[in-house]
């Protein structure tokens, strides 16, 4: 995290920018890590703030506080948040850098959405307050002759086991802007006040306009914008870029994992679709595609997770869906 300056400075930017809202207020951290937000936390006025990790860094973090002065103001705890015993009954605010990739894979948003309902009083505030979820197809002839084709004949011989999976297993890349070849589309918006458990599985229609001719549709791309509000009653659309949040005046804070911005640590999540056993079909600028996208959660893994897609451009008789894992 430290590391990746787009969202740490994020995280500092908020907390410093509202000293108000962290002045003499209980700060619990969820998953603290190095105790870098913990720190912020501390430093912007807070009067106590409890930091909460079930790894070993738990000691690096005490450390880390221990050596910058903020020992009386800082309790670290090792273990679960819903295991662990806080040492007091509710907090004003929960802050937590709790997403994975494609936002949901490996997060710790059921525990932080535990936290929150067992120890945020009732006009706390979460630290971020909203994600907004996008979707585009991809075309990028480029990335498939490089990492598909090339195995087909390398010279002479066929390499495909080189490339095993790659049409099973979501990717994790940072994808150049031009190969998105249709506006994104917004398939969900999870507001930290409010979400619950349930939410993070579902199924929801997307659809989207060819912005240029494609030789093949080659997948899908996933990625996420975080927003950082300052009350319970700001109101984030659920089609607001976090690109264009700061520039258009907005308040709070934000940043995005899409294409357009910096590559952060999430990058994006790639859905290649398997075009090796049928010849792909070439696609004018303006052809419409709908269809639907699922995550699930496998039984057998709690942090996994499954994506899921059919999609059909207008005029097709026969929908397309495919699945891939992230394990």
């Amino acid at each position: 995290m430290l590391k990746d300056a787009i969202r740490t400075d994020a995280y500092r930017d908020f907390i410093y920018n509202n000293k108000q809202l962290f002045e003499g207020k209980v700060v619990l951290d969820v998953g603290c890590g190095t105790g870098i937000l913990s720190m912020f936390c501390a430093k912007a006025g807070a009067a106590r703030v409890i930091a909460v990790d079930n790894s070993a860094i738990i000691d690096k973090a005490r450390e880390n506080v221990f050596n910058n002065g903020f020992a009386d103001k800082i309790t670290c705890l090792r273990g679960k948040i819903e295991e662990v015993k806080l040492p007091v009954d509710k907090v004003d605010i929960i802050v937590s850098e709790w997403m994975g990739y494609c936002l949901l894979y490996e997060a710790m948003l059921d525990s932080v959405i535990w936290a929150r309902d067992k120890y945020l009083k009732p006009d706390g505030l979460m630290v971020p307050s909203h994600m907004n979820m996008w979707v585009a197809p991809v075309a990028d002839p480029d990335y498939i002759s490089d990492h598909i084709a090339f195995w087909r004949d390398v010279y002479g011989f066929d390499m495909k086991a080189m490339q095993a999976g790659i049409h099973d297993d979501a990717q994790v890349l940072h994808m150049p802007a031009n190969t998105v070849c249709a506006e994104p589309f917004p398939f969900l918006q999870l507001s930290l006040h409010s979400t619950t458990v349930k939410d993070l599985v579902f199924k929801r229609k997307w659809s989207g306009k060819l912005k240029q001719d494609i030789d093949a549709l080659d997948g899908f791309i996933i990625w996420f914008d975080s927003f950082f509000m300052s009350s319970r009653d700001d109101a984030v659309p659920e089609d607001a870029k976090a690109e264009e949040w700061a520039k258009s005046g907005k308040k709070g804070v934000a940043f995005t994992t899409g294409p357009n911005g910096t590559a952060t640590h999430w990058k994006q999540g790639v859905m290649l679709i398997d075009n090796t056993k049928t010849k792909p079909e070439s696609r004018k600028e303006g052809a419409e595609l709908s269809g639907e996208l699922e995550y699930a959660v496998p039984e057998d893994n709690s942090r996994a997770l499954t994506v899921g897609f059919k999609w059909k451009f207008d005029g097709d008789e026969k929908e397309s869906s495919q699945k891939w894992n992230m394990k």
